[in-house]
């Protein structure tokens, strides 16, 4: 299938898609969609910016594009941005690196992408677009909604909740039945021992709101 991948930072997701998920997932990569005009120039591999997203009707027509990969990191926007893909008649791959382990029972939805050496245990129910970085673990009966990125080495435990387009960092860790607002961020290496609210940042051991200046 014909494929553009949204995002373009040679030094950022975008190259991982191009060099793990789309391979392993046997797609024929066109290009890279930015909507960004100073990343025009950027190049991964054979691949060059090849339009905005406000080119896509075009570029389908043109290249028979029929699927997109979101190449971008960040929770922010990702629904949204997921959902504007959709809106524009493109399909978004599941995407599950060979070296990952989804249980028969867990459940993926629209462009989620499973990198290497990370988990998804039974019973666990995924948004659109979300995002498990290399190593991390989603455990049984957790669910996730659209647009939730978990970065490397995250452990989610079993039952947990998390909202729309929250970030997870690095090495954090969720304990059972907590649940994680909408558009919150947990700071790499936290504990999360209790309930996030929509919008709240928390960091630590266990995990605390930052306080704002003011």
């Amino acid at each position: 299938m014909r494929t553009v991948i949204y995002g373009s930072r040679p030094d950022g997701h975008a190259k991982v898609v191009a060099e793990l998920l789309a391979p392993a997932a046997g797609l024929d990569l066109v290009g890279l969609i930015d909507d960004f005009p100073d990343n025009v120039d950027h190049r991964i591999g054979e691949l060059g910016v090849i339009g905005t997203s406000a080119d896509l009707p075009q570029i389908a027509a043109r290249t028979a594009v029929r699927a997109a990969i979101l190449g971008f990191g960040a929770g922010r926007g990702r629904s949204a941005i997921a959902a504007a893909l959709i809106d524009a008649g493109l399909t978004l791959p599941v995407l599950v690196h060979p070296r990952a382990l989804v249980a028969p029972s867990a459940r993926l939805g629209p462009g989620c992408q499973v990198l290497p050496g990370a988990v998804v245990g039974p019973g666990a129910e995924l948004g659109t677009g979300v995002l498990v970085n290399t190593g991390a673990i989603v455990e049984h009966d957790a669910r996730l909604s659209d647009g939730v990125v978990i970065y490397s080495g995250a452990v989610l435990a079993g039952r947990v909740s998390v909202g729309v387009d929250v970030e997870l960092g690095a090495g954090a860790t969720v304990l059972p039945d907590v649940r994680i607002g909408a558009r919150a961020a947990v700071g790499a290496g936290a504990t999360v021992t209790a309930d996030v609210a929509d919008g709240q940042t928390v960091v630590g051991n266990p995990a605390r709101p930052i306080r704002r200046a003011g």
